[in-house]
């Protein structure tokens, strides 16, 4: 599937509405990013602590602080799960990756807070950055951890839900992202329909009424395409071989299938490679 899936997220009003609810109860910033990195929503529209603020004018630039957030999404991007981290100010901050379709959509931050009361050695002697650090919020181990599940929790509500939408259908990119996750087993409408918990008919409705098509004949154009990688990658590999990469065990079927949709044999196909 292509990347731009992640480029366009749309946050819904139940969206906005959690995370306004979530920032309220935990009293600290709740932040959905694009992919990009781009800030979409902070909860409650809060800007950034009187601690933060002070912190980017006295000691780290707020590209540094970007800089930082940027590292850390990579981070969560690369392992695919929520990560904790302390940052440059040593306030524990937390961001997660939010997965539609096996791609990143976005993610959601939750910081700045504290762990505990101990003044970072780099502002001792500052009074007033004293009293901003303790005015920020404290949460011990295993409220953190509580937090994080939280967090969890509330995306893959946002998912299930489907709460965020994208430029394209994204009941559509699932039924692709379905067939091609399967492509190599036996495909069915109920298999697909239950996957996407709906009726068997509803699904053949929204093929046929918004795509012209039907979930049989979107299978096989979805294994000849796949097929046709193949022999991109490969143009030596025999017919069988790439036939059953695609689900059909029986290459003459195949054969015959792929003469009837494209008008060439796959011979023909790859000689033209």
């Amino acid at each position: 599937m292509s990347g731009n899936l992640s480029l366009d997220v749309l946050l819904s009003k139940e969206v906005c509405r959690l995370l306004d609810s979530f920032a309220a109860i935990i009293k600290t910033q709740v932040i959905f990013y694009s992919s990009s990195g781009e800030i979409l929503k902070r909860g409650r529209d809060w800007s950034v602590s009187n601690f933060c603020a002070l912190i980017q004018q006295k000691y780290f630039s707020l590209e540094t602080c970007q800089k930082l957030d940027r590292e850390m999404q990579s981070r969560a991007r690369e392992c695919g799960r929520l990560c904790s981290y302390k940052c440059h100010a040593g306030l524990t901050e937390i961001i997660a990756p939010i997965q539609v379709l096996g791609e990143i959509a976005g993610f959601v931050g939750m910081g700045q807070f504290r762990t505990d009361d101990a003044i970072p050695d780099f502002i001792s002697g500052d009074e007033e950055m004293k009293r901003f650090y303790l005015e920020l919020p404290c949460f011990s181990a295993q409220e953190v951890e509580c937090l994080k599940d939280m967090l969890n929790t509330l995306i893959e509500y946002i998912v299930n839900k489907e709460l965020i939408s994208f430029s394209e259908n994204l009941r559509y990119r699932k039924i692709i992202y379905y067939i091609n996750k399967h492509i190599t087993e036996k495909l069915t409408l109920e298999s697909a329909a239950k996957y996407l918990n709906i009726s068997q008919s509803g699904l053949e409705h929204f093929l046929h009424g918004k795509y012209n098509t039907s979930f049989k004949r979107l299978v096989i154009r979805l294994r000849l395409k796949k097929a046709e990688e193949l022999w991109r990658q490969n143009p030596d590999a025999p017919v069988g071989e790439v036939a059953a990469a695609v689900g059909i065990n029986d290459p003459h079927y195949f054969s015959r299938l792929y003469r009837k949709e494209r008008g060439i044999s796959p011979k023909e196909f790859k000689n033209k490679l």
